[in-house]
């Protein structure tokens, strides 16, 4: 039960994401919007906002399997199950992500975007793991 302390930023990254999916599409696609505005007149770099959403995806995913990679190291996992079980959890919760956006008004779930968030977390997996190999 101690353990469970190391999956405290995971609990945290999942309730932002929840956070993120509870927005309507209207206030979701604003947000993207402000993004993509504020890149255009701070950086003079014109960016769609299909881009800044599934970077967004990405990201966030990739942040939740550093956060669980981070949890399972911390309980003293090998290597090998670190990396199946970041990816599992992962996996899982795009899955119950976009089966929850399909409640969420002008949202929907997409199967794409199970794909990118599971692919956002395989590669900062891949990272973790690379680095750990070049470590050792």
């Amino acid at each position: 039960m101690k353990n469970l302390k190391y999956f405290i930023p995971s609990l945290i990254i999942m309730i932002i994401i929840f956070s993120f999916s509870v927005q309507n599409g209207e206030e979701s696609s604003g947000l993207s919007s402000s993004i993509v505005a504020w890149i255009y007149t701070h950086l003079h770099i014109s960016i769609s906002e299909f881009l800044i959403r599934k970077a967004a995806h990405m990201s966030e995913y990739g942040i939740l399997s550093l956060s669980l990679i981070y949890g399972f190291y911390q309980s003293g996992f090998s290597l090998k199950y670190i990396i199946l079980y970041t990816l599992i959890i992962t996996f899982l919760y795009a899955c119950t992500d976009e089966f929850h956006q399909l409640f969420v008004n002008d949202r929907s779930g997409q199967l794409s975007d199970v794909f990118i968030d599971t692919c956002g977390g395989a590669i900062a997996t891949f990272l973790y793991f690379m680095d750990t190999k070049r470590r050792n």
